[in-house]
């Protein structure tokens, strides 16, 4: 992990550009991460709550879950934000006629994100970020040890009305020493000044079994700094589908508002 980190400072010898933005920038909706971070002294909070079930399509064996996801961004600098996140869960699963039910603290998440590169018009921008889930949780959700994960973040603007963004990575489980490569490949159109829609696809592999799953869904930008989201998504692999609905809100402040008000 040292490495990386100081990989990225290294090569990060270009001129970067203010991450500020005047309209919000939020990872949500979708699993896309964008290549910006927050600004420098800019507090952003992202909160939503999913809805998901699944099925076995072979065997007796079917659930469904409730998730809480709160997730906080703080820019350092311009181009060099911390992070951290907070998940809750209650899953309920059933197999050959016995049901089980489970919950708590699912997931504690700390991380920092620095932007190499920010593109000036169709030209494409790159972030790495990286973060590790912690072995702190509840037990049920608890992994036995920490689980680091690295990812890539692409993003450009195609034309005025189509954004690509792209997320490659590897993640770790905190269970064994097998990595996971991910993807996320996301297009983004604005339907109006106040809503914005996408498509997604994004799935991973471990070792041979690869998954693929999409999603799709829009935003309001209710004023610069708040804006609320809404989006559904499905998956078929391994003779079992997924499927979810997730809607949530996201909302910024710092220095700049407040000198704006004195």
């Amino acid at each position: 992990m040292k490495i990386i980190l100081l990989l990225i400072f290294t090569i990060s010898n270009q001129l970067v550009i203010a991450q500020y933005n005047t309209t919000i920038r939020s990872a949500r909706p979708g699993q896309s991460f964008g290549p910006f971070t927050t600004g420098q002294n800019i507090f952003q909070v992202q909160t939503g709550a999913t809805f998901d079930n699944f099925n076995h399509k072979i065997s007796d064996f079917s659930g469904n879950g409730f998730g809480y996801l709160m997730s906080l961004r703080y820019g350092l600098e311009e181009a060099f934000e911390i992070r951290a996140a907070f998940a809750t869960r209650s899953d309920n699963s059933i197999s050959n006629g016995n049901e089980t039910k489970i919950g708590g603290l699912s997931a504690v998440v700390t991380g920092v994100r620095y932007n190499i590169k920010n593109g000036k018009g169709q030209k494409a921008s790159y972030a790495v970020q990286t973060d590790v889930r912690l072995n702190i949780v509840d037990e049920d959700y608890n992994p036995n040890d920490i689980a680091p994960r690295i990812i890539l973040l692409h993003g450009q603007k195609l034309s005025d009305k189509l954004g690509l963004t792209t997320n490659w990575g590897l993640s770790w489980n905190g269970n064994n020493s097998a990595p996971r490569g991910f993807y996320v490949v996301n297009l983004s159109f604005p339907i109006s000044d106040k809503f914005g829609s996408f498509i997604e696809t994004y799935g991973g592999v471990v070792r041979d079994d690869f998954t693929i799953f999409f999603d799709t869904g829009l935003s309001y930008l209710v004023n610069n700094d708040f804006q609320l989201d809404i989006s559904a998504g499905y998956g078929s692999n391994n003779n079992i589908t997924n499927s979810f609905i997730d809607a949530g809100i996201s909302w910024r402040t710092g220095k700049w508002k407040q000198m704006a008000e004195n």
